[in-house]
Protein backbone atom coordinates (compact mmCIF):
# COMPACT_ATOMS: atom_id res chain seq x y z
CA UNK A 1 0.00 0.00 0.00
CA UNK A 2 1.50 3.28 -1.07
CA UNK A 3 -0.61 6.39 -0.81
CA UNK A 4 0.30 9.76 -2.30
CA UNK A 5 -1.69 12.75 -1.12
CA UNK A 6 -1.47 16.37 -2.26
CA UNK A 7 -2.37 18.92 0.39
CA UNK A 8 -2.78 22.69 0.56
CA UNK A 9 0.87 23.19 1.58
CA UNK A 10 3.10 20.20 1.07
CA UNK A 11 2.55 16.59 0.25
CA UNK A 12 2.64 13.30 2.08
CA UNK A 13 3.26 9.77 0.90
CA UNK A 14 2.91 6.56 2.90
CA UNK A 15 5.39 3.93 1.75
CA UNK A 16 4.67 0.69 3.58
CA UNK A 17 7.34 -1.26 1.71
CA UNK A 18 10.07 1.06 2.98
CA UNK A 19 8.27 1.54 6.30
CA UNK A 20 8.29 5.32 6.15
CA UNK A 21 6.13 8.39 5.77
CA UNK A 22 7.56 10.89 3.29
CA UNK A 23 6.52 14.54 3.49
CA UNK A 24 7.55 17.41 1.22
CA UNK A 25 10.50 18.14 3.55
CA UNK A 26 11.34 15.05 5.59
CA UNK A 27 11.01 11.30 5.78
CA UNK A 28 9.97 9.54 8.98
CA UNK A 29 10.41 5.88 9.81
CA UNK A 30 7.01 4.61 10.88
CA UNK A 31 8.44 2.71 13.84
CA UNK A 32 9.94 5.97 15.19
CA UNK A 33 6.70 8.00 15.00
CA UNK A 34 5.20 8.53 18.44
CA UNK A 35 2.40 11.00 17.66
CA UNK A 36 0.34 11.51 14.52
CA UNK A 37 -2.20 14.24 15.20
CA UNK A 38 -4.60 16.45 13.26
CA UNK A 39 -5.71 19.81 14.63
CA UNK A 40 -7.72 22.83 13.51
CA UNK A 41 -5.34 25.65 14.46
CA UNK A 42 -7.20 28.38 12.54
CA UNK A 43 -10.64 27.64 14.00
CA UNK A 44 -10.26 29.80 17.13
CA UNK A 45 -9.12 32.77 15.04
CA UNK A 46 -11.95 32.26 12.56
CA UNK A 47 -14.44 32.05 15.41
CA UNK A 48 -13.18 35.28 16.98
CA UNK A 49 -13.12 37.07 13.62
CA UNK A 50 -16.61 35.85 12.72
CA UNK A 51 -18.02 36.79 16.14
CA UNK A 52 -16.34 40.20 15.89
CA UNK A 53 -17.94 40.87 12.53
CA UNK A 54 -21.32 39.71 13.84
CA UNK A 55 -20.95 42.02 16.85
CA UNK A 56 -19.93 44.88 14.58
CA UNK A 57 -22.97 44.26 12.39
CA UNK A 58 -25.30 44.22 15.39
CA UNK A 59 -23.78 47.33 16.95
CA UNK A 60 -23.69 49.43 13.79
CA UNK A 61 -26.42 47.76 11.70
CA UNK A 62 -28.51 50.92 11.69
CA UNK A 63 -25.62 52.89 10.13
CA UNK A 64 -24.51 50.33 7.54
CA UNK A 65 -25.78 49.91 4.01
CA UNK A 66 -27.39 46.54 3.20
CA UNK A 67 -24.40 45.59 1.06
CA UNK A 68 -22.02 46.27 3.95
CA UNK A 69 -24.13 44.13 6.29
CA UNK A 70 -24.15 41.33 3.73
CA UNK A 71 -20.37 41.63 3.28
CA UNK A 72 -19.82 41.42 7.06
CA UNK A 73 -22.05 38.35 7.29
CA UNK A 74 -20.34 36.64 4.33
CA UNK A 75 -16.84 37.43 5.65
CA UNK A 76 -17.78 36.04 9.06
CA UNK A 77 -19.17 32.83 7.53
CA UNK A 78 -16.09 32.51 5.31
CA UNK A 79 -13.76 32.93 8.32
CA UNK A 80 -15.64 30.24 10.22
CA UNK A 81 -15.63 27.92 7.19
CA UNK A 82 -11.92 28.36 6.54
CA UNK A 83 -11.12 27.82 10.21
CA UNK A 84 -13.26 24.67 10.31
CA UNK A 85 -11.96 23.13 7.07
CA UNK A 86 -8.25 23.93 7.42
CA UNK A 87 -6.28 21.33 9.30
CA UNK A 88 -2.72 20.62 10.30
CA UNK A 89 -1.22 17.12 10.38
CA UNK A 90 1.72 16.88 12.73
CA UNK A 91 4.17 13.99 12.83
CA UNK A 92 6.28 13.73 15.96
CA UNK A 93 9.12 11.32 16.44
CA UNK A 94 10.61 10.32 19.78
CA UNK A 95 14.03 10.90 18.23
CA UNK A 96 13.20 14.53 17.47
CA UNK A 97 11.47 15.46 20.73
CA UNK A 98 12.34 19.02 21.75
CA UNK A 99 13.49 20.08 18.27
CA UNK A 100 11.83 22.05 15.50
CA UNK A 101 11.92 19.06 13.16
CA UNK A 102 8.35 17.87 13.41
CA UNK A 103 6.52 17.33 10.17
CA UNK A 104 3.60 19.65 9.53
CA UNK A 105 1.29 19.31 6.56
CA UNK A 106 -1.58 21.73 5.93
CA UNK A 107 -4.74 20.66 4.13
CA UNK A 108 -8.45 19.99 4.50
CA UNK A 109 -9.19 18.65 7.96
CA UNK A 110 -11.26 15.69 6.79
CA UNK A 111 -8.64 14.55 4.28
CA UNK A 112 -5.82 14.94 6.82
CA UNK A 113 -7.78 12.90 9.35
CA UNK A 114 -8.13 10.13 6.75
CA UNK A 115 -4.38 10.26 6.09
CA UNK A 116 -3.74 10.14 9.85
CA UNK A 117 -5.83 6.96 10.14
CA UNK A 118 -3.98 5.40 7.19
CA UNK A 119 -0.60 6.19 8.80
CA UNK A 120 -1.71 4.64 12.10
CA UNK A 121 -3.02 1.55 10.26
CA UNK A 122 0.30 1.23 8.40
CA UNK A 123 2.22 1.57 11.70
CA UNK A 124 0.06 -1.12 13.28
CA UNK A 125 0.51 -3.41 10.28
CA UNK A 126 4.29 -2.96 10.33
CA UNK A 127 4.38 -3.53 14.10
CA UNK A 128 2.44 -6.80 13.70
CA UNK A 129 4.68 -7.90 10.83
CA UNK A 130 7.83 -7.20 12.90
CA UNK A 131 6.58 -8.88 16.08
CA UNK A 132 7.98 -12.44 16.19
CA UNK A 133 5.51 -13.54 18.90
CA UNK A 134 2.64 -12.63 16.55
CA UNK A 135 4.20 -14.73 13.80
CA UNK A 136 4.70 -17.70 16.13
CA UNK A 137 1.12 -17.40 17.43
CA UNK A 138 -0.22 -17.39 13.87
CA UNK A 139 1.93 -20.38 12.89
CA UNK A 140 0.87 -22.30 16.03
CA UNK A 141 -2.79 -21.63 15.24
CA UNK A 142 -2.44 -22.96 11.69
Amino acid sequence: MTGDFAMIFGSIRIDTKAGCVVTHRDSYLMRALTVVSVRRPLFAGGLVFGAGLAGFGLAFGDLLYPGEIAAAILLGIAALGIGWETGQLKLLSRDLRGTDLSGVIWGRYGRLNTVRREIVDAIRASDHADDPSETRAREAGS
